[in-house]
């Protein structure tokens, strides 16, 4: 297993990131909106029609406030987040995710044998983090182009209120999918290894 450290630094990495970015830099952006979230941070439901309105009302408000304080407007930050640590975090977290995959394999026990059903876990675990991948860093996009400073002068665009509910739900879904089947490849090698420790040792 000490080989596998650098997966293991890597999911720390991934760890201390999320941290980053929710207490941190989301914590920063609801302060200026008065506590509500980043779109991203909306799980599973995103925000509907009248909550998306709510939200570009709010931005929009924010944007003039602002340009009066000369600072950064909330818009401005949400952009940048995803410019900077959620550039970096959608590829660490699916990359984390095939590891502990692939870790929960590793080193089974030399009487263990890998089921079918097992192999076809990973597979799984392994196409759900690239769909995550694409799912993470499409809804960026929408959403720059949705409540990015640019956007905030041409009015909300309705027709994408959907789409990115549909990519938050998507980004979640396959993290929580992905999760739970890397907890049961996890209590399969748990249980292989009791198993091969109880057999009898060849004299």
């Amino acid at each position: 297993m000490k080989w596998l450290w650098p997966g293991w630094l890597l999911c720390a990495l991934t760890a201390g990131l999320f941290v980053y970015m929710n207490a941190v830099q989301g914590s920063d952006f609801s302060k200026l909106l008065g506590g509500l979230k980043t779109p991203d941070a909306m799980c599973l439901t995103g925000y509907d029609l009248s909550g998306a309105r709510g939200l570009f009302d709010r931005l929009v408000e924010d944007l003039s406030v602002a340009k009066a304080e000369s600072r950064s407007s909330a818009s401005e930050l949400y952009v940048a987040i995803h410019a900077s640590s959620d550039l970096l975090f959608p590829p660490l977290m699916a990359l984390s995710l095939a590891f502990l995959g692939f870790a929960a394999l590793h080193s089974r026990g030399a009487h263990s044998e890998m089921p079918r059903l097992v192999r076809i876990g990973l597979g799984l675990v392994w196409a759900l983090a690239f769909v995550y991948l694409v799912s993470d860093f499409i809804e960026n996009a929408v959403a720059d182009a949705m409540f990015g400073p640019d956007a905030l002068k041409a009015g909300l665009n309705e027709q994408l209120v959907f789409v990115l509910q549909v990519l938050t739900a998507s980004k979640f879904l396959t993290l929580f999918t992905a999760f739970g089947i890397i907890a049961m490849l996890w209590v399969w090698r748990l249980k292989s290894r009791v198993q091969a420790a109880s057999l009898p040792t060849k004299q």
